[in-house]
C-alpha cells in the first residue's frame, strides 16, 4: 500500500469535508414571491384550518392559485390546455367553501385542493399531460418530499431581499424602532387611561379584543411560517425538479418487476379457490342478494338486519378483492406479452365485485326508502359508487394495456367529488327526509338529527317550517344557531349561512 502512494502521489486520499447538500438557485422574483407566500400562508392557517367560514376561505384559495401562475409565468413555463383546465377545476372547488357550511366536506376540500395545487404547479415543471403513469407515488413525492427537501429556499430568499436593499434597511430600523417603544407606549396608554374615563373605556375595549384573540393569533402566526415558507416551495418545483427530479417510469418499472417472483401458475392456483369460494358463498346467499333487485326483503328479515349485511358484503369482499388484483398484478410472473390468464384472473374478479357492489347498492337505498337518510348512508353510497368506478377501469384495463389507468381513475375521482361537494349533501339529506314524511312514507321524522347537521339542512328546514316545527326542538336549535351568528359574525360568510338569516 505505501509503495503504491509512494509510485503515485497523486492518489494520496485527502481528507476533505462533507460536501454540502446542492441548492437551487434564487431567482429575482423569488425575492418578492418569498414575502406574499408568509403572508399567504398565515392566511391559509386562519381561514383554512381555524376559520373555514366561506367567502375569504374561496378568496384565500384563489388568491394562492392566482399567485402560483404568476410565478409560473414570472418562471417562464406556459402550461399547456390541460393544465389549464386542471387550474380551472382548482378554482371551481374554491367555492366549495362559499356554498356549503359543512365541516366535513370543507376539510375534504381542503385536502383535496392541498394536493390539486401542488400537482398542477408540479405537473407544468415536468411537461406531464394531466396525471402520471404512477401518478400517486408522483403525488406523495409533490406533496410530502419535494418541497421539505427545498424549504432552505425561503430564508435565503428573504436574505437576499433584504441584501444591499435601502427600503429594507429602513423597514428592519422602523420595525426595531416599534419593539423599542413598545413599553413606553403601554406606559402611556395606562397613565391616559388612568386620566380620562373615555380613554380608559377605549383601552378597557381594545385589551379585552387582544387578550381574546392574542393566544389564537400568536398560534396561527407560528404556523403560518412554516406553511408561507411551503407554500414558497411549492411554486419553486420547476427549480426543485431540477436537483430532485422525481422518478421516471422505468424507475418505477423496475422496481415493480422485482417483485414479480411468484410463478404465474402458482398465483393462478391460489386464486382459484378464493373464486370458487366466493361463487358458492353467492349461490348460498342468492336470496339475500337478488332481493334487493326487486324491491322487497327476504322473508322473516328486517331492513336493519339486511342493510348491515349488504355494507359488510361490501367492505369485505371489496378489500380482499382489490388486494388480490394488486397482489396479481405486483408479484405475478409475465411468461410472454399476452399475460391471458392475468387478464382473465383480473377481469373475473372486477366483475364479480361490481356485481356485489351493485347489489349493495340495492339494498342501501332500499334501506334507505324505508328510514330515510343520514350522513352515513349518503357518504357510505358515494363511496360504493367510487369503487364501482375503480373496479370497472381494473376490469377494462385488463384487456385494453393501453388505457391510461390513473388518468381514468383521477378523472372519474374528481367527478363525483365534484358531485359530492356541490350537491351540498346535507341539504340532500334534510330535503329527502321532509319530503318522505309529508308523503306519509316515514312514520317519524328525526328533527333532532336534522338538527345536528349543518347550515345547509337549516335552509330546507325552513322552507317546510311548518312540518319541522312540530318537534320543538327545532326552533330551540335555530335560536341557538342565530346567537351563533350573533357572536362570531365570520360564520354567516357563506352561502347556506346567509339563506338561513334571510329565512329565519
Amino acid at each position: 500500500m505505501d509503495e503504491q502512494v509512494l509510485q503515485n502521489p497523486t492518489k494520496v486520499p485527502v481528507q476533505t469535508a462533507a460536501p454540502a447538500a446542492p441548492k437551487t438557485a434564487i431567482r429575482p422574483h423569488d425575492c418578492v414571491f418569498v414575502w406574499i407566500s408568509l403572508v399567504l400562508g398565515f392566511l391559509a392557517v386562519r381561514y383554512g384550518i381555524y376559520n373555514q367560514n366561506g367567502f375569504i376561505t374561496t378568496a384565500v384559495s384563489l388568491a394562492i392559485f392566482a399567485c402560483s401562475c404568476v410565478y409560473v409565468l414570472k418562471s417562464g413555463q406556459h402550461p399547456t390546455v390541460r393544465q389549464w383546465l386542471l387550474g380551472g377545476v382548482i378554482c371551481v372547488f374554491s367555492f366549495v367553501y362559499s356554498l356549503t357550511s359543512s365541516v366535513l366536506l370543507h376539510a375534504l376540500c381542503f385536502v383535496f385542493l392541498i394536493a390539486a395545487q401542488c400537482w398542477w404547479v408540479q405537473a407544468i415543471a415536468i411537461k406531464a399531460r394531466f396525471v402520471t403513469r404512477f401518478f400517486m407515488f408522483d403525488l406523495i413525492r409533490t406533496v410530502l418530499v419535494q418541497p421539505l427537501r427545498d424549504i432552505g429556499s425561503a430564508p435565503r430568499s428573504m436574505k437576499a431581499s433584504l441584501h444591499g436593499s435601502r427600503k429594507a434597511l429602513a423597514v428592519r430600523n422602523a420595525m426595531i424602532g416599534i419593539i423599542v417603544m413598545i413599553p413606553l407606549t403601554l406606559v402611556v396608554g395606562v397613565l391616559l387611561a388612568e386620566a380620562d374615563s373615555g380613554v380608559n373605556r377605549m383601552m378597557s375595549q381594545l385589551l379585552r379584543l387582544l387578550t381574546d384573540n392574542v393566544i389564537s393569533m400568536i398560534f396561527q402566526i407560528i404556523l403560518g411560517i412554516p406553511t408561507g415558507m411551503l407554500i414558497f416551495t411549492m411554486f419553486r418545483a420547476d427549480a426543485v425538479q431540477k436537483l430532485y427530479p422525481l422518478p421516471s417510469d422505468i424507475y418505477y418499472h423496475d422496481k415493480v418487476s422485482r417483485l414479480a417472483v411468484i410463478p404465474a401458475s402458482a398465483v393462478y392456483a391460489g386464486v382459484t379457490p378464493i373464486c370458487l369460494l366466493y361463487l358458492m358463498y353467492f349461490i348460498s346467499q342468492a336470496n339475500w342478494f337478488l332481493s334487493a333487485f326487486v324491491g322487497r326483503l327476504p322473508s322473516d328479515t328486517c331492513y336493519s338486519e339486511y342493510a348491515r349485511r349488504g355494507f359488510f358484503q361490501l367492505c369485505m369482499v371489496a378489500v380482499i378483492n382489490l388486494a388480490v388484483i394488486l397482489c396479481m398484478l405486483a408479484f405475478a410472473k409475465r411468461n410472454g406479452e399476452k399475460h391471458t390468464g392475468l387478464k382473465v384472473y383480473t377481469c373475473m374478479i372486477s366483475v364479480f365485485t361490481l356485481f356485489i357492489i351493485s347489489t349493495a347498492l340495492a339494498k342501501m337505498f332500499l334501506y334507505i326508502g324505508e328510514y330515510g337518510l343520514t350522513r352515513l348512508r349518503f357518504y357510505t353510497s358515494w363511496f360504493m359508487v367510487l369503487l364501482t368506478v375503480i373496479f370497472a377501469v381494473l376490469g377494462v384495463r385488463a384487456f385494453v394495456p393501453k388505457l391510461r389507468t390513473a388518468a381514468a381513475i383521477s378523472t372519474g375521482f374528481i367527478v363525483l367529488f365534484g358531485a359530492l361537494c356541490f350537491s351540498r349533501p346535507d341539504a340532500v339529506i334534510a330535503e329527502y327526509n321532509i319530503s318522505l314524511y309529508e308523503q306519509g312514507v316515514l312514520e317519524n321524522l328525526d328533527v333532532r338529527m336534522l338538527c345536528e347537521l349543518s347550515d345547509d339542512a337549516y335552509a330546507v328546514m325552513l322552507d317546510h317550517r311548518g312540518t319541522v316545527s312540530d318537534d320543538p326542538i327545532f326552533e330551540k336549535y335555530l335560536k341557538y344557531r342565530l346567537n351563533d351568528y350573533e357572536k362570531d359574525p365570520l360564520l354567516t360568510l357563506n352561502a347556506s349561512a346567509q339563506a338561513v338569516i334571510s329565512k329565519a
